[in-house]
């Protein structure tokens, strides 16, 4: 199906746009979505499926099924643009923008990012939030006590 040139994003849809696709495959991650007026097809990430947990794409979509999505990114990967759609964004019956604070999603379409996020978890090493135990490589001894939180040292 690759020519051998790389694709571009000249017949895709602009970043943040709202479309209806139709359900093209459905996979243990999620669901493959044909973008209308293009070749390309984008994923719709289980997580992006619904404000609730999705266990399994497929009791939420099927093959053939019309849903309305939101382009919410763009990588170029290999010569080959990934395109990440979201459902939880638009309402399903209208169609209609759900995400009113306007997340600023991003095109890192050619360029490598890094990803920090904070964790909504808290250590059980030192109590603090925002990351695991096996994250910190301390141990109770390379801490130091500061007032009510710990804090690990360097």
């Amino acid at each position: 199906m690759n020519s051998g040139r790389p694709e571009t994003t000249e017949n895709l849809p602009a970043l943040h746009t709202i479309f209806q696709g139709e359900v093209a495959m459905v996979t243990d991650c999620g669901g493959f979505i044909k973008i209308p007026g293009c070749r390309k097809q984008g994923l719709v990430h289980g997580a992006h499926m619904s404000s609730c947990r999705v266990d399994k794409p497929s009791e939420i979509v099927d093959v053939g099924e019309k849903v309305w999505v939101r382009l919410i990114g763009r990588e170029m990967k290999r010569e080959r643009i990934k395109v990440s759609l979201s459902m939880k964004a638009v309402n399903q019956g209208t169609g209609k923008d759900l995400d009113r604070q306007r997340r600023s999603f991003q095109d890192y379409t050619g360029q490598k990012i890094t990803l920090e996020a904070v964790l909504n978890t808290t250590c059980k090493e030192c109590g603090c939030k925002g990351h695991f135990a096996k994250e910190t490589g301390s141990t109770r001894e390379n801490m130091v006590r500061s007032g009510a939180h710990f804090f690990h040292s360097p």
